[in-house]
């Protein structure tokens, strides 16, 4: 190696505070090329860089060699340590002796996968392509949905030390600004923070309230989900290296909405949707009912009703909270055990614990055979939330309503409820209220969510579908205004 070799590698190992993975090439006596290995791509490299620059002593300056090499995503920079940054990434530096500054090389190729089937959101209609880990990658796939103009990429850079960059995606309209856009950029312009790893963890740094138990953003797997909520008027955040996007702003009843929902008959869609709200209450409160009724509301129990209930309880040493309580949390555990193993274990321990245990604690006289059945109504009900981070908070609810209802009966049940309803009133998703178009009540809001049909009016004009939804929605109208009238 000559002596430039050398002192550029004694550069660039100072500035990389003596780490290895950094090759220096030397071409001549006057040129080098260095870069890290495992984040380049070798062959751009030999065909591209070293085999047009190699055997050439005469070059005088940095555009010679800019011409030189056929990569169009080659610059400058001015200092050695202004392209570390470029080095670590996965950038190769071009060096000449007696020359200031240098080249970078964009021959990055850091490892990644392939986009495969959504394994968080699957559906049974629609693509099933999902993101990776690449940010070129999961943008050109939105870019496949969305060919507009007005969709724009702005990138951000998010983290001191790990230099995490992140983009805003969303739709530009000069007419008619995104009203989002600006209080994202100066949110993500105000969080510096050392080091982000996922998706999650950035999530918590935009909530508008970051201690509540809802969640105020959604995460997705899916590039057609995503393309449907920046069509909306959502914004996109991606974060590199990442393979799950932070959607926002959402309102709670966007977690119960599937992308399978669209893809369906307005009146699948809008049963579907039914069923989710249906599920929500039996998860919430089906347990907690039946054990304020049983501690002190026998009153209020059916005399058929009783006399089974009696049976199935008389072995119980437990009173109906602890009952309840020692159900709950063993379904957690068997949920949360199967989430663990692997698919196929998992599976088949969901299903075998579940019986093995349900019907032990029965002839053990742990539980009884109605709050077998009501627990696993009530875990099904949460299980059939779309959204990940929304069943969870569903789960986690159900056990501060048991305690309430176990201490106060059903006026314990009414309080918690109350002081749920006032949070989630007072909550907002980028400033935009977070019960809409509950509250405030929004009666065109509220027909587009029962009916699925997000997209304007004058967009359905050959789908035949879509006209008989609209004319649904017109009559539906109709009703509610005659009704006001009235």
């Amino acid at each position: 190696m000559s002596d430039f070799s050398h002192r550029i590698e004694s550069e660039l190992k100072s500035l990389l505070h003596g780490s290895e993975g950094i090759v220096i090439k030397a071409l001549s006596d006057r040129l080098v090329v260095a870069y890290m290995t495992g984040m380049i791509d070798q062959a751009q490299l030999n065909l591209n860089v070293l085999a047009r620059l190699a055997g050439n002593d005469q070059y005088e300056s940095l555009d010679q060699i800019s011409k030189m090499i056929a990569i169009g995503d080659c610059k400058p920079f001015d200092k050695l340590p202004d392209a570390i940054q470029q080095l670590i990434s996965g950038f190769a530096l071009v060096l000449l002796d007696r020359v200031d500054g240098g080249l970078v090389v964009n021959i990055a190729n850091i490892p990644s996968r392939s986009p495969s089937n959504a394994d968080i959101e699957s559906t049974i209609y629609g693509p099933e392509i999902a993101f990776t880990e690449s940010m070129e990658s999961n943008i050109a796939l939105l870019r496949a949905y969305i060919t507009s103009e007005k969709f724009i990429q702005e990138e951000v850079q998010l983290a001191s030390e790990t230099h995490t960059t992140a983009s805003l995606l969303y739709l530009d309209d000069k007419h008619e600004k995104n009203p989002f856009v600006e209080l994202i950029r100066k949110r993500v312009g105000n969080r510096r923070i050392k080091g982000l790893i996922g998706s999650p963890l950035f999530l918590k740094l935009l909530a508008d309230n970051k201690y509540s138990l809802f969640p105020e953003m959604s995460l997705s797997e899916r590039p057609d989900r995503t393309a449907q909520a920046i069509l909306e008027g959502k914004v996109v955040v991606m974060v590199e290296g990442n393979s799950q996007v932070i959607i926002g702003p959402n309102s709670f009843v966007d977690f119960f909405q599937s992308v399978e929902d669209r893809y369906s008959t307005w009146g699948i869609g809008m049963f579907n949707r039914f069923l989710r709200a249906i599920a929500l209450v039996i998860s919430i409160f089906l347990t907690p009912i039946y054990v304020a009724a049983l501690t002190y509301h026998y009153e209020m129990i059916p005399m058929p009703l009783l006399e089974p209930l009696i049976t199935s309880r008389f072995r119980v040493p437990f009173p109906p909270l602890m009952e309840a309580l020692i159900m709950e949390v063993s379904i957690e555990l068997l949920r949360e055990a199967g989430a663990r193993l692997p698919t196929k274990v998992g599976q088949t321990m969901g299903i075998v614990g579940g019986i093995v245990i349900g019907q032990a604690a029965v002839q053990a006289g742990f539980t009884s055979n109605i709050l077998i059945m009501l627990v696993a109504l009530a875990a099904l009900g949460s299980f059939t939330t779309p959204n990940y981070m929304m069943s969870s908070t569903i789960r986690f609810v159900r056990f501060p309503m048991l305690l309430a209802a176990g201490l106060l009966g059903f006026p314990g049940i009414a309080f918690f409820t109350g002081f749920i309803l006032i949070h989630l009133l007072r909550m907002t998703s980028y400033g935009k209220p977070y019960m809409y178009p509950l509250y405030p009540p929004d009666r065109k809001g509220l027909l587009n969510t029962m009916l699925v049909t997000e997209h304007s009016e004058t967009e359905f004009t050959t789908d035949l579908t879509s006209v008989n939804s609209i004319n649904l929605k017109s009559r539906l109208s109709k009703w509610f205004q005659d009704s006001e009238e009235e």
